[in-house]
């Protein structure tokens, strides 16, 4: 096989890899939204309102590349993985799986709409790493092409919890399509989110 027959395999093994992947995120989001309340409860965290400004395509000095990124996600509070089996009831100190929706906009006219899931990493009482995998449908306004209406998006954060619940975290994210057009520029955004829980915007404690 020779070296462009090789990239190619690869290059497609990846791909078939990554749809599989989203396929899975496909029904874990299905079976969450299909699950008796009563089971989504008893696991639940606090749901969040997460507000996030950050700084796209930092890493590229290119006319119609870098501008300001701004986000508004909602993140459910109930743990995923208990709803399979209660085997996981006690991953939930440490580890979570969580749904969220959320919007995304550029100065440059970039619109961006997504649905995915979040896994929490639980660090002690206040420490949090948070990897999450989306996709949703693009908009790319006056920006350089991203190549397709369909994108992915690949994030992690690191932060604080603070007692109240609230969170404080930097993330970085990368979006791209998957390859699943022949332009795949990819866009690496860095950002701060704030996560505060819904109670708070309710009046509820």
């Amino acid at each position: 096989m020779d070296k462009t027959a090789h990239s190619l395999f690869l290059s497609g093994g990846f791909s078939m890899l990554r749809m599989k992947l989203r396929f899975c995120l496909v029904l874990a989001l299905a079976f969450f939204f299909s699950s008796p309340a009563s089971a989504i409860e008893k696991f639940r965290q606090p749901d969040l309102i997460s507000f996030a400004a950050g700084y796209k395509d930092f890493n590229k000095d290119e006319p119609r590349r870098e501008a300001a990124d701004f986000r508004l996600e909602y993140r459910w509070g109930v743990s995923l993985l208990p709803q399979i089996t209660s085997y996981f009831k006690s991953w939930d100190p440490y580890v979570q799986f969580h749904p969220f929706v959320g919007g995304e906009v550029t100065t440059v006219g970039q619109l961006y709409g997504l649905g995915g899931l979040a896994m929490d990493i639980l660090i002690g009482n206040h420490g949090i790493i948070t990897w999450s995998e989306g996709v949703g449908l693009f908009y790319g306004g006056d920006a350089f092409p991203m190549g397709s209406f369909v994108e992915f998006r690949s994030q992690v954060e690191v932060g604080w919890r603070f007692t109240n619940e609230m969170r404080l975290t930097a993330a970085i994210s990368h979006i791209s399509n998957a390859k699943i057009t022949n332009r795949n520029p990819g866009a690496e955004i860095v950002s701060v989110y704030f996560h505060m829980p819904t109670s708070f915007l309710c009046g509820k404690k």
